[in-house]
C-alpha cells in the first residue's frame, strides 16, 4: 500500500523543490537505463512499460500533501525498429513517483516510465489535465543492419505532452499529443481507453485499446525515404512520402499479482498493428508488431 507522509503548510516549498530535485535525478537515470536498441513505440515506452495505467491512476491519488511511490524494473521484447520482423530484449526501469501538492494549476507532480516528469494542472473529479516532458528514443542503422543500411540514424530527442483524462469507476480514457523536438520531427495523438478488473484480491487485470494519429513530418522520418535514402539504402528502397493519417492500432492484456503488502509482479502481451501509410512503407518487413514485458515492482 501506498506510504503517506504529512507536511505542514509552511513546508510545501521545500517539499515540492525536493520532488523536483529528485525526479530530475530520477529521469536522469531513466535515460540512461531506457532502451539502449529502440522498440516497437518510436516516440515512447509503449502502454505496457507504464506501471501507472490509465485506470488506476484514479484509485491511487495521494492525499494532498502526500507521497506515493513505487520503484521497479522489468525486461521488454519488442520489434528492434517499427515495421521489425526481428526482435530485441531491453531493460525497462519503472518507476512511478507522485507527490499530491493539490494547489490551483498545481495538483500533483509525477514521474513514470511511460510519460517522463510531468504534472497533473487541473483535477476535477473523474477528470485531470496535465503535460510532461519525457523522451523519444530513436532509430540506429545498427539495430537492423540488413533492412536500415543506408537510411541513416534517428537520434533521440525531447519529447513534449499534453494530456486529458477521465477515470470512472473500472473504465479509463486517455487523449494524449506528444511532440518531439530536436533531432526528431511531428506530432502524433493517441486515443486510449482501459478496463481494469480485479480476478481475486491478489490478481488485477488491465486490458488496454488504442489509436494513433500521426502528422506528415513524424510519418516522413519514421516511415518516408527521400531521394539520399533511396540512393544509400542496401536495398535500393524507393522514393516513399508518406502523408499523415492513423498510424496504429494497439492492445494489451496486463496481469499484475501482488507477492505481498509491498511486492507485485506485472506481465503483459500485447500487439501493435500499423496502419495505412505507415504499414506501406517500403522500410516496414510486418505491419504487425508483437510486444511483451515482464516486470517486478516495490510499493513504498
Amino acid at each position: 500500500m501506498h506510504s503517506k507522509y504529512r507536511r505542514p503548510v509552511g513546508g510545501l516549498r521545500s517539499t515540492i523543490q525536493s520532488m523536483i530535485l529528485m525526479l530530475a535525478a530520477c529521469t536522469i537515470g531513466l535515460i540512461a537505463a531506457g532502451p539502449a536498441r529502440g522498440q516497437t513505440q518510436p516516440t515512447k515506452m509503449p502502454p505496457l512499460a507504464s506501471s501507472s495505467t490509465v485506470a488506476d491512476r484514479q484509485a491511487a491519488i495521494p492525499a494532498p500533501g502526500s507521497w506515493s511511490a513505487s520503484l521497479g524494473a522489468g525486461a521488454l521484447v519488442a520489434p528492434a525498429f517499427p515495421g521489425a520482423k526481428t526482435f530485441i530484449v531491453t531493460p525497462a526501469p519503472l518507476p512511478d513517483i507522485s507527490y499530491r501538492a493539490a494547489l490551483l494549476a498545481l495538483d500533483t507532480i509525477f514521474l513514470n516510465t511511460r510519460d517522463g516528469l510531468g504534472v497533473v494542472f487541473l483535477r476535477a473529479g473523474p477528470f485531470s489535465a496535465g503535460g510532461s516532458i519525457g523522451v523519444s528514443f530513436g532509430r540506429r542503422e545498427s539495430w537492423a543492419l540488413y533492412q536500415l543500411a543506408g537510411m541513416g540514424d534517428i537520434d533521440a530527442a525531447p519529447r513534449g505532452s499534453l494530456f486529458l483524462r477521465a477515470d470512472i469507476d473500472v473504465f479509463g480514457l486517455s487523449l494524449q499529443a506528444d511532440r518531439a523536438f530536436g533531432n526528431q520531427n511531428g506530432t502524433t495523438v493517441t486515443f486510449e481507453g482501459t478496463v481494469r478488473q480485479r480476478i481475486v484480491p491478489s490478481i488485477t487485470l488491465i486490458a488496454t485499446a488504442g489509436v494513433t494519429w500521426a502528422d506528415s513530418r513524424y510519418m516522413q522520418q519514421w516511415f518516408g525515404v527521400d531521394s539520399v535514402q533511396s540512393s544509400n539504402s542496401t536495398l535500393r528502397f524507393p522514393v516513399y512520402q508518406p502523408g499523415s493519417g492513423l498510424r496504429s492500432v494497439s492492445g494489451s492484456l496486463t496481469g499484475v499479482y501482488g507477492l505481498s503488502r509491498s511486492w507485485s509482479i506485472m506481465a503483459t502481451a500485447g500487439i501493435t498493428q500499423l496502419l495505412g501509410d505507415a504499414a506501406n512503407s517500403p522500410i516496414v518487413e510486418t505491419p504487425t508488431q508483437p510486444f511483451g514485458l515482464l516486470g517486478l515492482s516495490y510499493k513504498f
